[in-house]
């Protein structure tokens, strides 16, 4: 009676366990199936999705040409408006350009000046020989100007550009600059500037603080003879000197290398000073015209 129960016993072990492996494949089965099913709802999802992407994308490259077609037309209006808008505006100034780091060209802007009737003149900084200048280079200088110290050299170097901004250039010195290849000089410099205009903005990394010896100090040494001065550089400086300036006190504009901002710097010298352009620092694009102005 014993063994006929222990068979028993298990026999229903074995039956219960065949009915939860039975249970476990189907449920396994049906799972599979049910993961299939959202791998393909998953699937189709993701093809419509991609369509979706793919129109809207078509879409974009419509809008982006659209745009860049009205873009250049606008481009090609203000270029063909521009030289008869600023005719005139600044005949008989003299302005005094001084580009202080080098690393960016401002020909354009020189010339939208030229075309608005100024006498320009131009002096350039070379950083590279100004700040990596040798002993020797060092000693000559500091003989020359009758230095005692290595750091007055600089101080000496943007005393000469101010006076030469003033109509007091000491020819003799600034001929010597120029040969030692430290200052680049184009222009009539007998008559003190209506205006001076500091062209900076560094190309450098991070931390780059030349404006501390050459643009703060400029500006400080032209306001000494009250010249009127305004801080200027490209759109894509990567180092902006601008708040910088700003702190001087004097009108700025951060976007000289386009139309607008040429436009804006020859307005500045009209009377409508301010802080223009397109960065943080600015509190306009461009200078307010009124409706007078706007037929002008």
């Amino acid at each position: 009676m014993l063994i006929n129960i222990k068979y028993l016993v298990i026999t229903v072990i074995s039956i219960f366990l065949a009915l939860g492996i039975g249970i476990l494949v189907g449920v396994q089965m049906d799972s599979e199936e049910i993961i299939v099913e959202q791998q393909e709802i998953t699937l189709q999802k993701m093809e419509e999705k991609f369509s979706e992407l793919n129109q809207t994308n078509e879409e974009l490259k419509n809008q982006i040409q659209k745009l860049s077609d009205a873009n250049q037309l606008s481009e090609t209006y203000i270029k063909n408006i521009f030289p008869d808008y600023i005719k005139g505006k600044l005949a008989g100034m003299h302005v005094v350009v001084v580009e202080t780091s080098g690393d960016y060209v401002y020909t354009e802007m020189r010339q939208a000046l030229k075309a608005a009737g100024a006498d320009v003149v131009s002096i350039s900084f070379d950083n590279d020989k100004l700040f990596n200048m040798t002993e020797e280079d060092e000693s000559e200088l500091m003989a020359y100007f009758k230095l005692t110290s290595k750091e007055n050299i600089i101080p000496a170097i943007v005393k000469n550009v101010s006076d030469a901004a003033y109509g007091k250039a000491n020819k003799e010195n600034l001929a010597f600059l120029i040969e030692k290849g430290i200052l680049y000089v184009s222009g009539n410099l007998e008559t003190p500037a209506n205006y001076v205009v500091i062209a900076g903005g560094s190309s450098r990394d991070e931390g780059d603080n030349r404006y501390e010896a050459i643009d703060i100090p400029l500006i400080r040494e032209l306001k000494k003879y009250s010249l009127p001065v305004i801080g200027v550089e490209t759109t894509d400086a990567k180092i902006s000197y601008i708040e910088m300036y700003k702190k001087q006190n004097i009108s700025t504009v951060d976007n000289v290398d386009t139309i607008i901002g040429q436009t804006s710097l020859i307005l500045v010298m009209t009377g409508k000073e301010g802080h223009y352009g397109v960065k943080n620092s600015a509190n306009s694009l461009m200078p307010f015209l009124s409706e007078e102005e706007k037929t002008q």
